[in-house]
């Protein structure tokens, strides 16, 4: 089995592949949370067969479920990793680092070390549900703010953006 850790973050990931052996295949490297970060790292994953690769990530914020869609649509296999298990890790390391280059590391000890779960298709669906609620409270937010501002603006036209000397 080749596992790969992904360390999620907003504008960049960063990624490392290695055998459970402890043998590192890809160092750990940076690409951007775009199609063009997404493809980089598909480059460097094409030299391994889908069936022995496992792609780990951590269960962080919605940075990365973009990439987990991607991933999942092109045939490979995700596991979630608790980032507590990985906190333990980084804890019983003598030097105390904390980089996502390590961190990629950290997640595919994890995946060797402990239980992970493997994302299925419902998880995918989750993940476009749960998105489109996130935009929709923002729009209802957005929404709300802007007929606050019009009724303000109504209510009180000559105190609305007034300058304060």
């Amino acid at each position: 089995m080749i596992y790969v850790g992904i360390d999620i973050a907003k504008q960049k990931h960063f990624a490392a592949a290695m055998t459970a052996g402890g043998e590192v295949l890809i160092q750990p490297f940076g690409f951007t949370n775009d199609s063009e970060g997404f493809s980089l790292l598909v480059s460097k994953l094409k030299t391994f067969n889908h069936e022995i690769l496992l792609i780990g990530l951590e269960s962080t914020s919605h940075y990365g479920e973009n990439l987990i869609c991607y991933l999942y649509n092109m045939g490979y296999h995700i596991a979630v990793i608790n980032p507590i298990q990985t906190a333990t890790l980084r804890k019983s390391n003598i030097r105390k680092t904390k980089t996502d280059k390590v961190d990629t590391i950290l997640i595919i000890k994890s995946m060797i070390l402990n239980n992970h779960r493997i994302f299925t298709q419902d998880d995918i669906d989750s993940i476009r549900l749960k998105s489109l609620c996130r935009f929709r409270e923002k729009t209802k937010k957005s929404k709300n703010f802007s007929s606050s501002i019009k009724y303000y603006k109504l209510k009180n036209p000559s105190r609305i953006f007034t300058r304060i000397s």
